[in-house]
């Protein structure tokens, strides 16, 4: 008797075991199949991690006050469409830009005789300067482009719709440069007496006794 009960005992302790067992390896096979599917339940504290095949697990999704994802672009704001006054200022620092890009391509000596093509590019490009940044680019300009480019400025000088202060700032720098220099631009501006600066260039070219002053100085005889 006492054979059996110690025989039914050991029976019954195996198989609380295997039960025991059975539900372990139920709940480990369940736990390692919701971690590869991606349960949040079975993530770790950080989301990363290994899976199964090696990988590396999906970071869990963190959710913002709002709602969001902070995983997600932020969409960028629109941005509002330029006032009229924005236009101009854009356009007239274009212009601008535009023509001390110019300047600076002229401030060494030109390989190549300077063209009226050269020249009236020159003039126009300056047009295209607003009136109010008109001074600060022609002082630029004189103070960049060396003796050898000077005729460039007659695309300036020679204007007969620019502003006569322009006209005049421009003159006063060509009569501070070396004789040679200035003397075929002066005689070309003789031959306009509608030039606001052709009194000036009259007086100078006959105190010079230039060709060019004498023939004017017979004229005003003539005239008389």
């Amino acid at each position: 008797m006492k054979k059996k009960y110690m025989l039914f005992t050991a029976v019954a302790s195996a198989a609380v075991l295997a039960v025991i067992a059975w539900f372990a390896f139920c709940g480990g096979g369940s736990r390692r199949g919701a971690v590869e599917n991606g349960d949040e339940r079975y993530a770790s504290a950080d989301g990363g991690g290994a899976d199964s095949t090696g990988g590396e697990r999906p970071a869990k999704t963190v959710w913002t006050e709002d709602g969001g994802d902070d995983d997600e672009e932020v969409a960028e704001e629109e941005e509002e469409p330029l006032t009229e006054e924005e236009k101009r200022e854009e356009a007239e620092d274009a212009a601008v830009e535009a023509f001390d890009e110019l300047v600076d391509k002229w401030t060494d000596p030109a390989k190549k005789e300077i063209t009226m093509a050269d020249i009236d590019k020159f003039g126009n490009m300056f047009r295209q300067v607003p009136e109010a940044r008109r001074d600060e680019c022609v002082h630029r300009a004189l103070n960049l482009v060396p003796d050898e480019n000077v005729m460039l400025l007659a695309g300036i000088l020679m204007d007969k719709k620019m502003d006569e202060e322009i006209v005049q700032t421009v003159f006063n720098d060509i009569l501070n440069r070396d004789e040679d220099v200035k003397k075929p631009i002066l005689e070309q501006i003789f031959k306009d007496k509608t030039h606001p600066c052709w009194d000036d260039v009259a007086w100078i070219l006959d105190v010079t006794g230039s060709d060019a002053g004498e023939g004017a100085k017979s004229d005003e005889g003539e005239e008389e």
